[in-house]
């Protein structure tokens, strides 16, 4: 068998750099003004060998901004300029928020260390108030794009969709089938192209609203879930995330990484019914994955939950997820009203032992379809069968495995409906 387990050099999509090495970056970093400029480089629209002669670069410059901007009180403005280079690192660049894939020195300097690693980096300059003042796109010269899906290019639009979400002040998420997830495929890894990801899905909105709020004040928005989890005196909690799904849907809603001091924030929420898990990714102990609760919330509210912890080592661990007897640390995309083997890879998956299920009535494992799967002896892995409803809603939800101890282990955003 093939196994295609995620490295570097085939799946790590995009890097997000501060402008200062070294510094401490503070968290919510954005811009002041709702109007951004941004330069295109004439290096985005010459013939160039890292773009497919053919793309669409003109649309797919536009199709990035617009998913933001349909999706946020912002509004970006753009103009072609000779700039060709990224700003040096460092307190300011040089006022120009560039988007550029030219092979200058400054900009070849970004990937030097590992040219195959990434496909784009974005460097941001911030002031003392912690909003944006510059932010550059560099696509990497030494990898190929397209708009098309041509195998084994990184597609164009989805590429500049995450850039621009780094542009705006984003982070990368750990919901692995989101835009600004931080590892991503290039086409054709299990055979397709796969372009969902040029779509925001609900927690990238989630995450953009929370930073900018919406233009359109008849839409139930935004709403937010913060607190904080603690588990003894003085025990720091390291490792910890928490994540909202739509209860009726199972859709992932939002995802943060809870702080050392256990406060956490959910925003950018629409009104609904949420319920929220946490998990815990720290050394030792095997994604441990809790409910919190289930919580509805009316427009605009702020939901405060203040809870006591246990953390426990969970016996089941999930890494990998795939299709066709490949593995991948990606999401994998499905169309709705259709069946799929599915193969699941981690630590002490037991075929006998392991109930896997999704906490959406609209995708179902298929009873007795568990089969264990050689993929050697660092890994194991389990395949099974797959359901999803033809009605099911587009968008990303979360794998969920329960070992023999009864703990919950999960891989959250991991599947994509189409």
């Amino acid at each position: 068998m093939i196994v295609m387990v995620a490295s570097a050099a085939s799946t790590t999509f995009a890097s997000y750099m501060p402008a200062a090495p070294g510094k401490a970056e503070p968290t919510g970093l954005r811009w002041k003004d709702r109007v951004i400029k941004i330069a295109i480089s004439a290096s985005m629209l010459e013939a160039s060998p890292n773009i497919k002669t053919g793309s669409d670069v003109l649309s797919a410059i536009r199709n990035s901004i617009l998913a933001w901007e349909s999706s946020t009180d912002i509004r970006i403005e753009l103009e072609i300029s000779n700039r060709s280079s990224v700003s040096p690192s460092g307190v300011s660049g040089d006022g120009v928020s560039l988007v550029t894939i030219a092979s200058t020195p400054e900009n070849v300097l970004l990937f030097s260390k590992d040219p195959q690693a990434e496909s784009a980096k974005t460097r941001v300059f911030y002031n003392r108030r912690n909003n944006i003042t510059e932010a550059d796109v560099v696509l990497n010269p030494f990898q190929q794009f397209s708009t098309d899906g041509t195998f084994g290019t990184f597609d164009l639009e989805l590429t500049l969709t995450h850039e621009i979400g780094h542009l705006l002040g984003l982070r990368h998420t750990k919901v692995l089938g989101a835009t600004m997830s931080g590892s991503l495929p290039k086409n054709g890894t299990f055979g397709e192209s796969d372009i969902s990801g040029r779509t925001l899905s609900t927690s990238d909105i989630a995450a953009i609203r929370e930073l900018y709020g919406i233009d359109n004040q008849t839409e139930n928005c935004c709403s937010t879930i913060l607190g904080r989890l603690s588990a003894g005196a003085l025990k720091p909690l390291k490792g910890l995330s928490i994540w909202a799904e739509e209860s009726s849907t199972g859709l992932v809603s939002s995802m943060s990484e809870i702080a050392p001091d256990g406060t956490f924030k959910l925003g950018g929420l629409a009104s609904g019914t949420y319920t929220v898990f946490w998990k815990n990714e720290a050394e030792g102990l095997h994604s441990q994955v809790n409910l919190l609760g289930t919580y509805k919330l009316v427009p605009d509210e702020v939901r405060v939950l203040n809870e006591r912890v246990t953390l426990e080592r969970s016996d089941v661990k999930l890494n990998y997820i795939g299709l066709n007897s490949q593995l991948t640390d990606t999401a994998i995309s499905l169309a709705g009203g259709r069946e799929y083997t599915v193969f699941l890879g981690g630590q002490n998956i037991d075929s006998n032992k392991v109930q896997i299920e999704f906490n959406s009535p609209f995708i179902t494992v298929e009873p007795g379809s568990i089969r264990e799967q050689d993929f050697g002896s660092d890994i194991s892995v389990v395949s099974f069968v797959v359901k999803t409803h033809s009605n099911t809603p587009a968008g990303i939800y979360s794998i969920f495995a329960t070992g023999d101890k009864g703990l919950l282990s999960s891989l959250v955003g991991a599947l994509n409906i189409q």
